[in-house]
């Protein structure tokens, strides 16, 4: 039996910010800190980790909107710990606040929202979407 969607419920993990986690190394910055980029991975991340054993079998959840305040730096080394809170759902829109801390100060918010899918079926319609990509291309 799956769990069932409830809103206010919280989901939370760690992540430790290695050197490839940087906006040097990802490109999007000249400071070996924590990568925006990267923080919004992690955030997704726990919000899909959160509500995945919810999902009935074949479906699965996307992403399709964050908006990110990143407040403060965090260093190589720190543990960053995330927050995903499923403030609201509407049919197949799952909606959450999600908070980022390192040891120290709070270090991001965002607004996320999640759509439901069939696996299947998006796979499926992506491939088309990349097969029709390459004729234009030919």
């Amino acid at each position: 039996m799956k769990n069932e969607l409830k809103t206010g419920t919280s989901y939370e993990k760690e992540f430790l910010v290695t050197k490839e986690d940087t906006a040097l190394a990802m490109g999007s910055g000249g400071a070996e800190v924590l990568a925006t980029p990267r923080l919004v991975a992690w955030m997704e991340n726990v919000a899909f980790e959160g509500v995945e054993a919810a999902q009935q079998p074949g479906n699965t959840t996307v992403g399709t909107f964050i908006e990110l305040k990143h407040l403060a730096a965090s260093s190589v080394g720190m543990k960053i710990r995330i927050k995903a809170t499923l403030v609201a759902t509407e049919t197949r829109v799952l909606n959450f606040d999600i908070d980022a801390w390192d040891g120290l100060e709070k270090i991001g918010e965002a607004i996320h929202q999640r759509f439901i899918v069939e696996a299947k079926r998006f796979n499926e319609k992506a491939a088309k979407k990349l097969e029709s990509s390459r004729q234009e291309e030919s």
